[in-house]
């Protein structure tokens, strides 16, 4: 038994790639997911994956002679993606939308989070991970925003003010579901403000009062990049540079997105959220939002279940059979002599 141990221990350790069982034998060139992956690393067909959580923050004071603020804070965000993938052709959608408020003693609710962003795009593989791709992406808010520093407060945002809709032409390179990057030179860009209260000169950009819309046409430079850094920790961030060719295209605009995600049980995580911004039809400043909370987390996808592995059926069905005193050597194959093997399991020589 000794024996036989060293032996799959030497054997096991000079793969570098899963082998899976099919047909009695073990296969080198198996596959991750039962759905096939024809397309660069994608996965053939529909891949749907969402996200939701709801996170919390709160602090609570009593005689604490150093002082503080009782709070509450509350925020819900849904990140939904839908993926397909059809010989050569790609569609990839994105759902995200979160909103959030907090409640200080003394002070009256105020929202700390309020995102609507809609993202469509399709692509034409040319080979080599790059298609040729058009993109689409519509963002604005559900409520009103107010600077909280004047007196009375001062509205500066609304739902549909602003709003933000972009349509984008050029390649895309997207090696897998994780990572892409994205460059549109002939992007249009439509800036909505709605709300009449906010249609003054110089608000988002727009040129004269009363002005409903803005137009921009430029060159946008994306990327977006999933890992994970350790067993339950995973950061996702978005990178968008955008140039107007019409108008000072050197002041660019630049938006980042980071969302580092500490998964505690299947339904319980951590969320730390990064947004920066820099926008002078906005303000001529760097935008910083920072969010952390701990909360309920429930998290899908449409992946099938893995195919059995060769080590499961070593741990779940230990069948021993002998072999009496056999040589066999064919190409790529090899039945050890004298020893007890797996039934229905052959070792593949790399």
């Amino acid at each position: 038994m000794k024996k036989v141990l060293i032996i799959l221990c030497v054997a096991f350790s000079s793969y570098s790639y899963a082998q899976t069982v099919k047909d009695g034998n073990v296969s080198t060139d198996s596959q991750r997911f039962l759905k096939e992956k024809k397309l660069d690393g994608r996965t053939e067909g529909w891949l749907i994956m969402g996200n939701n959580s709801l996170l919390f923050s709160q602090s609570a004071f009593s005689n604490w002679m150093a002082g503080g603020v009782n709070s509450f804070a509350l925020n819900a965000n849904v990140d939904y993606e839908f993926n397909l993938t059809q010989g050569k052709h790609i569609w990839d959608n994105r759902i995200l939308l979160a909103y959030g408020i907090q409640a200080n003693k003394d002070e009256d609710t105020r929202k700390n989070n309020d995102i609507i962003d809609l993202n469509s795009s399709y692509g034409y593989n040319i080979g080599n991970n790059w298609f040729l791709a058009a993109a689409m992406n519509f963002k604005t808010q559900f409520s009103s925003g107010y600077d909280y520093a004047t007196t009375p407060n001062t509205k500066i945002s609304n739902f549909m003010a602003p709003a933000y809709l972009s349509f984008g032409l050029g390649v895309d390179y997207k090696p897998n579901d994780n990572f892409q990057v994205n460059i549109h030179p002939l992007t249009t860009r439509v800036t909505f403000v709605l709300d009449e209260d906010l249609q003054t000169k110089g608000s988002y950009g727009l040129k004269n009062d009363g002005d409903s819309s803005f137009f921009e046409l430029g060159a946008y430079l994306g990327a977006r990049y999933k890992f994970q850094i350790m067993e339950g920790i995973s950061y996702d961030n978005r990178l968008g540079i955008f140039a107007n060719y019409l108008d000072k295209p050197q002041n660019m605009d630049i938006a980042y997105w980071g969302l580092l995600d500490f998964k505690v049980n299947r339904f319980v995580s951590a969320q730390v959220a990064v947004n920066l911004l820099y926008d002078e039809n906005q303000i001529m400043k760097t935008q910083v939002k920072q969010t952390l909370g701990i909360g309920f987390n429930y998290k899908f996808d449409n992946k099938p279940k893995e195919e059995t592995t060769a080590l499961n059926i070593i741990h779940e069905q230990p069948i021993l059979e002998t072999l009496d005193h056999q040589k066999e050597i064919t190409k790529n194959t090899f039945i050890l002599k004298d020893e007890p093997l797996l039934n229905q399991t052959k070792l593949i020589i790399q």
